[in-house]
């Protein structure tokens, strides 16, 4: 509370002057520190929102691929296959597994592999196809695992992973996911080797 004083005419305030300067700058030191706080939460929350993916690619636990061989059941690619066998291709954002590493049968020259998915959209691929590519299954570091073809070359271009967050493709080949079953058709043998089909 201000005080007033008369001397000679003259109203003063008396033991006001100091209290109210230290009040002021106390004021400004708390305004200072919320701004800091407030600076600083943001910058922390900014900081986690902008954090890359983990490192650690997931293979998802409930995986189950069924696949056939000429019409017959196979076993399928699990979630425990695919942790117990290296990949034959792999970065840290990437793994891709040959299907023929995963699948003997498709190892042939000329085989067939059609990946299905649920909704029976399908997609196939010649082993090896005439560009050269590959057919694999290939883990994103989304945990999605998808069946395309790649270059053994160049098994990971820059395009991979670069459709930020719309996840827009980059990626120009035909994939499937996710995949339901895998049909394996062993390619027929030419004509006048034992086995092939008469004309």
């Amino acid at each position: 509370m201000e005080r007033w004083r008369a001397s000679r005419g003259v109203r003063a305030r008396v033991g006001v002057g100091p209290w109210l300067t230290l009040a002021r700058l106390g004021v400004c030191l708390g305004l200072g520190l919320a701004g800091c706080s407030r600076a600083s939460n943001e910058s922390e929350a900014k900081r986690w929102a902008t954090s890359p993916p983990s490192k650690e690619l997931a293979i998802p636990a409930n995986l189950h691929i069924a696949v056939t061989v000429a019409g017959s059941a196979a076993p399928p690619i699990t979630s425990r296959q695919l942790t117990e066998t290296r990949p034959d291709f792999s970065d840290d954002d990437h793994k891709a597994w040959l299907i023929p590493s995963l699948v003997t049968p498709a190892r042939p020259s000329g085989t067939t592999i059609e990946a299905v998915s649920g909704t029976g959209v399908s997609v196939k691929f010649t082993h090896p196809t005439a560009d050269g590519l590959v057919p694999v299954v290939f883990l994103t570091r989304r945990g999605e695992v998808i069946v395309s073809a790649l270059d053994p070359k160049d098994p990971f271009p820059r395009y991979h992973g670069q459709g930020g967050r719309l996840r827009r493709a980059g990626d120009p080949m035909p994939r499937v996911s996710p995949v339901a079953r895998l049909e394996i058709t062993p390619a027929s043998p030419a004509p006048g080797v034992p086995g092939a089909p008469t004309p």
